[in-house]
């Protein structure tokens, strides 16, 4: 008896998911319902993947999750990626343009990187290279920043290696593991990527 190639219809909605920005290890597309998965759901309860950010305070779940998708689906305000690894269309992370404000043309990146198994491969620093071209040449932006716990020297690195400049420091901003911690503000302009 001969056995059926049976895909799931999550596998095939991600099939379908296309790729929106190419990079040269990674892809960025839509993040949609079809990236929920076991694995999506709990980078947001990890605290070694959260330790710099504001998630895994409160515990995560399929429906909370469903939910932060259905918010963001028709927002004019926050595009979400899932960020792929290009050789196995694995979805190892997210990045975003948040907050965008029309008006003073600017906004926020963020990022999480929640497969482990990617870390120090460059993931970062490329999300933000697409993200910024994406940004500043297809939706005219310009200013877009990025805030990260001062401790989180990878983050800081990805900015200084993207040409984004310290703004500034907000002092013990966020509460994790019972100590408040600073965030240091960067940020770039157009015509600074432009160059």
């Amino acid at each position: 008896m001969q056995k059926r190639n049976i895909k799931s219809s999550r596998q095939k909605k991600l099939e379908k998911a296309k790729p929106f920005l190419f990079g040269k290890n990674i892809l960025l597309s839509p993040l949609t319902e079809a990236d929920i998965s076991d694995d999506y759901i709990s980078w947001f309860n990890d605290r070694e993947v959260c330790r710099d950010n504001s998630h895994a305070v409160f515990p995560n779940t399929y429906k909370k999750t469903a939910a932060y998708l259905k918010s963001i689906e028709n927002s004019k305000t926050d595009f979400v990626f899932s960020i792929r690894w290009k050789k196995n269309k694995l979805h190892i992370g997210n990045v975003s343009l948040q907050n965008i404000n029309w008006v003073n043309r600017s906004a926020e990146i963020a990022i999480i990187i929640g497969n482990k198994n990617y870390w120090n491969k460059g993931v970062g620093s490329e999300a933000y290279q697409l993200i910024l071209d994406y940004g500043f040449g297809t939706l005219n932006l310009n200013r877009i920043a990025s805030g990260q716990t001062i401790t989180n020297k990878g983050m800081i690195k990805v900015c200084k290696k993207n040409g984004m400049k310290r703004e500034g420091l907000l002092r013990q901003v966020i509460y994790k593991e019972g100590k408040y911690l600073d965030a240091v503000i960067f940020s770039i302009l157009k015509k600074e990527f432009e160059k």
